[in-house]
């Protein structure tokens, strides 16, 4: 199942361990933060009648097979796209004409396979958001669904479905676009007193270009008023086109969480997992591992009200994970990444402490949590980009975006920020002290000189600069690009190993764009 990338002897010879300064001395056995970069800043948020706050994203963040970021953004109900090319370092920002400007709600975006970009979208059908004109009261929900893509070379907007009757509609959850090049769109009920749970799929043809009838995936109707949590529905997919959906529904007595499975045509019936998570938004989340078996992470409330981290592995009956949290923390939200080895990252966010971060090698037993400064606590918490498992390649990397909404004190509202953030997971790395701010550049000379076969660099940065860090060797040819991205200002420690390499001279150049230096080191064995 696997998908086997082939990787040159340099590759598999020549590690490296890099080290970021944070706050604190710590030790991080398989993830590290190493790239944060503001994206945008979005414009004064003038709210409307039963409109809420800020920026309404499902599912967003995609990066496509040829490595380039895309991001579709709703900034005071009008939808923005942005653009990068170069891992997160610049972005090209466009707003979509969708003639729906102010009333647009919520959006998802996804890439075909040949690049092409799809955004979902949910539009209120009757008013402007920012300067409602004459609503009444039992309107607030008329929500259509489109989608707007490029696949022309020019933005079209396309009709999905439109509310039928009764203060409702469809409210986009997720997107994503099958190996035959089909996009699939994933909508649930929402509106005033909606009465039943339904979740709904439309589906895209690629050979026509047009959108089939609405597919109900599943239906709940043993409740007066029932409906879904609308802020998160989870889908995987597997490399055979096989789909799970995780999503919790809420009802008076207790919120649930249930999964439906699907093969490549038809959807199951609803399964429960748990009949009472602790809060039902974001309290849940789900990954796939390397071979396609589904984790799901969720906080149950025991008979003593306190939540417990339950972990369910496919089909099977949810057991406790053992985490080393304190009786006294209220773990409000979390988020889990599985790397391409199957080892597992999830990151906590834990009511009046920081973000921390644990690891796994079966989800059931984590590490000690260890705690992120407050300097890095704005980039975590976006929508973190899940493996790619539909294209049969996984990723070990953590991409994701954020928004930092600005004061809320007044109208309109301060201006947001969007943030992009890059974590990478790396078995071995480690973090080191160092708070102090360079003034000059520096590289610094390896240590121990002459080495067998490991060795140290350091390198210095007074200022934020995009930095490349090669090895070369006597003949010239490039070894190894250690770092190739833009950093923030301080001191920075690489552990570089050379086992299987023969003996000789080495050359490690320095390259900032202000400045190039260039030393050598001697492996002898």
């Amino acid at each position: 199942m696997k998908k086997i990338i082939p990787i040159s002897l340099a590759q598999i010879i020549l590690l490296f361990f890099f080290v970021e300064q944070i706050n604190a001395q710590q030790y991080l056995n398989d993830s590290l933060i190493y790239q944060t970069a503001n994206i945008d800043i979005g414009q004064q948020f003038s709210t409307g009648y039963f409109t809420g706050f800020g920026h309404f994203t499902r599912s967003s963040f995609v990066e496509d097979i040829d490595g380039n970021l895309h991001i579709a953004y709703v900034d005071n109900y009008e939808l923005f796209y942005f653009k990068s090319t170069d891992n997160g370092q610049t972005w090209d920002k466009q707003q979509i004409i969708t003639g729906h400007e102010g009333d647009i709600r919520y959006a998802s975006l996804e890439t075909d396979l040949n690049g092409k970009v799809f955004i979902g979208m949910t539009v209120n059908s009757l008013y402007n958001y920012s300067n409602p004109t004459g609503i009444t009261f039992g309107t607030e929900f008329y929500y259509d669904l489109y989608c707007a893509n490029n696949k022309t070379g020019s933005w079209v907007v396309e009709l999905v479905t439109l509310h039928s009757s009764g203060n409702f509609g469809a409210v986009v959850e997720n997107i994503y676009v099958d190996a035959d090049n089909n996009v699939h769109l994933f909508a649930n009920r929402y509106g005033w007193n909606s009465v039943g749970g339904e979740a709904w799929e439309f589906v895209r043809n690629s050979s026509n270009n047009t959108w089939d009838p609405q597919l109900l995936i599943c239906q709940f109707n043993d409740a007066g008023i029932d409906r879904f949590i609308y802020d998160n529905y989870i889908v995987l997919v597997d490399k055979l086109g096989r789909r799970a959906l995780i999503a919790a529904r809420t009802k008076p007595d207790a919120n649930k969480l249930f999964y439906v499975l699907s093969d490549a045509s038809n959807w199951q019936y609803p399964v429960e997992i748990c009949d009472n998570i602790a809060v039902g938004w974001n309290r849940f989340d789900a990954v796939l591992d390397p071979s396609d078996t589904i984790y799901i992470a969720f906080l149950y409330n025991n008979s003593q009200g306190l939540p417990e981290l339950k972990i369910s592995k496919d089909t099977d009956p949810p057991v406790n994970a053992n985490i080393n949290l304190s009786i006294s923390d209220t773990l409000d939200y979390f988020k889990l990444h599985c790397n391409s080895e199957g080892k597992f990252t999830m990151y906590l966010w834990i009511k009046n402490k920081n973000v921390q971060v644990t690891f796994s090698d079966d989800m059931i037993n984590w590490t000690d949590p260890i705690e992120f400064p407050d300097s890095l606590k704005k980039y975590f918490g976006g929508l973190i980009v899940k493996t790619d498992t539909r294209r049969g390649y996984f990723t070990d990397y953590c991409k994701q975006i954020n928004v930092i909404a600005g004061p809320r004190s007044a109208q309109p509202y301060g201006l947001d920020t969007l943030l992009y953030g890059d974590i990478k997971i790396d078995p071995g790395t480690f973090v080191e002290i160092n708070d102090n701010i360079p003034t000059e550049f520096i590289l610094s000379q390896n240590y121990p000189n002459p080495f067998n076969p490991t060795t140290n660099i350091n390198i210095s940065l007074p200022e934020r600069s995009f930095v490349q860090l090669k090895v070369y060797n006597i003949l010239g040819t490039e070894i190894s690009t250690v770092v190739n991205k833009e950093l923030q200002a301080g001191n920075y420690k690489y552990n570089f190993i050379a086992e299987n390499l023969p003996s000789g001279i080495y050359f490690y150049k320095l390259n900032t764009g202000k400045l190039s230096i260039t030393k050598k080191m001697t492996l002898i064995k």
